[in-house]
Order: structure tokens, then sequence, then C-alpha cells
């Protein structure tokens, strides 16, 4: 090997060891560290002063409001609407392929029905987030916002029919909000709301409400009183009309409205909502029970239990009952 090649090898191998020691002293101080280099700047929140005292005795409440109003100045803020949650085990008492084998019936000299039908196991997830559109409309502490809310079923064990989504519902809303001081409603909120499955024909449905939403913080808890009229359709049913109304019974099974309570603990919650048409006669309704606890720093258990009519916009008058296990990544408060 000749003189300048041995003295390249030199150099370069020594380059080599000098470059590796300076990396393995830059990896390790920063697994020292091991944090990104911060600053720190003012972000002004809405004074605890502007709460009522009810407000200020729920921590989690109040802090939910003072982040969430800073964060909604944030152009490229997306904040959570309803709750944001997966249960990817959910059983499901009474699956049904009524709706699917009507629809292949529909252009069919005789009745036909699914090989393989739904089974009873399924995943659920909900996702539901908002943006602000103004502030200040009415004064301090209102507001107007464009919400969407999407929650699907999904068959995610059911290989027999390849693990389809069964139903997918989608909400659009947009919602006038203002807070309410020294009185024993905390705030109001009026609703422009529309939901359906994005479907056609005999699977279609859909409807479009205004809705009045009345909440009170009482001892350890929060009251969400709610009211809607849907907005009048055609009357008639024809599944090859688009124009016309494809559920004209939905309230008899989803009510006028609904009541909830939301109990606030320290590191769990509890939610009970119910709903019912207020017809003695013919009384149909439904409860939703939610229990949410600690997992880690950011993210909850979550327990949910359905009981009645209009869980999905599909089934909204079939019965159905349904327990399920999963995670919560965003809750009311």
């Amino acid at each position: 090997m000749t003189p300048k090649i041995t003295c390249l090898l030199f150099l370069l191998a020594s380059y080599s060891a000098s470059a590796d020691e300076s990396l393995l002293l830059s990896n390790s101080e920063a697994l020292k560290d091991n944090q990104i280099k911060t600053e720190t700047r003012v972000v002004e929140v809405i004074s605890e002063d502007e709460f009522d005292d009810e407000v200020q005795e729920l921590p989690s409440l109040m802090q939910k409001l003072q982040i969430e109003q800073a964060a909604s100045r944030n152009p490229y803020v997306l904040l959570p609407h309803k709750p944001n949650y997966f249960l990817p085990l959910t059983y499901q008492r009474s699956p049904s392929n009524r709706e699917v084998n009507r629809a292949l019936s529909q252009f069919a000299d005789e009745p036909l029905e699914v090989a393989d039908g739904f089974d009873h196991p399924e995943a659920i997830f909900q996702l539901s987030l908002k943006y602000m559109l103004a502030e200040n409309v009415l004064g301090p502490m209102s507001r107007i916002d464009l919400g969407y809310t999407n929650i699907s079923y999904w068959q995610v064990y059911n290989g027999d029919i390849s693990r389809p989504f069964r139903e997918t519902n989608h909400e659009p809303e947009i919602m006038l909000t203002w807070g309410i001081r020294d009185y024993w409603v905390d705030m109001i909120r009026l609703s422009l709301n529309h939901q359906s499955n994005g479907q056609n024909s005999t699977l279609s449905r859909s409807w479009n409400r205004v809705i009045v939403d009345v909440t009170s913080v009482v001892d350890s808890g929060v009251v969400s009183m709610r009211a809607w009229w849907r907005i009048p359709e055609a009357n008639s049913a024809d599944p090859d009309d688009p124009s016309d109304d494809d559920n004209p019974d939905i309230l008899e099974y989803m009510g006028y409205g609904e009541l909830s309570y939301l109990k606030l603990m320290k590191k769990h919650q509890f939610e009970i909502r119910v709903r019912n048409n207020l017809n003695f006669d013919e009384n149909r309704g439904a409860v939703t029970l939610g229990y949410t606890f600690p997992l880690t720093s950011r993210v909850k258990g979550y327990v949910q239990y359905f009981n009645g009519y209009g869980e999905s916009l599909i089934d909204y008058d079939r019965y159905q009952e349904r327990i399920g296990v999963g995670i919560k990544l965003s809750d009311w408060f």
C-alpha cells in the first residue's frame, strides 16, 4: 500500500472517529436534556370573575371554557364539539338486515335476502369538531360556531361480508351560543341542524331541525335540556323521489327533545341522556348511559350503554340494546 493511500485512510479513519465522537456527544446531550427548546408566550384567557360561582366550583368545566375560548381564536385550530371516542368492542342485541333486503328487492320480481347478514359485534366511533366563525355577536360570551359530527357503525369482525361500514350518520350544524350570568340558565344555544346517512333510494334517511339547548350548572354536574322542531318536508315517502320525506314518522321514535345530566368528578364522569316522544299511547324513546374513567394522562376509558329507538338513522324505528367499551379522546368537559 502506498504512503499516500495509507495517509488518506488514516485521515478518513480519524475524521470518522471524530465525527462518531461528536455525534455521540450530541446524542448524549440530547438524551440528557430530552426536551425540545421552548419559549414562553402570554395567552389571555377569560378571567375567573366572569363565571358564576357554580362554574368556578367545577375547575374542569371552567378550564375547558377558558382554553376553548383562547384556542378558538387560532385559525389553525379545530375544536372538539361533542365527545370523540372509539368503541372497538360493542354488542348489539338485534342486528337487522331489513333495509338491505328491502333495497335488494326494490327492482326484483320477488323478495331477495342477503346470504350473510350483519353480526352482533361491531365497532363504533364518533368524530365531532367545531370551528368558531364569529364571537361577541350578542355581547360578551357569545359566538357562532360551525360544527360537524360523524358517527360510524363498523362491522369490522364480519369477514363474511368484507367488514363493511353498516351505517354512517353525518350531522353538520351552525350554532349560536351565548353565556348568561347570575341566572339559573348558564348557557343557551340555538342550532340549525341537518342529519343524514348519505344514502339514496330506500336506504336514505335525513331530517332538518331547529334546536334550542338550555344548560345549567348544578352541584357537581351539568344539566342540559334540548328541544327541537323539525323543518317540514313533503309528506310522501317515495324511494324513487329524492325530494320527498325519507322518514315522515321519525319524531314518533326520536321524540321532540332530550334531557341529559353529566356528573363531574375529579377524574371520572357519568352521563345519562333520555329521549321520549311524549305519546303515552305509543310511548317510545331511548336512554344512553356513559361512564368515563382515566387510563393515561391523555386517554380515557369509556363504557356506553344504549336502550331504545333512534341509535342510528337507518334503524330509527327499530328497538335496539347495546353495550360497548373503548376509549374517549375528548369529553364534554
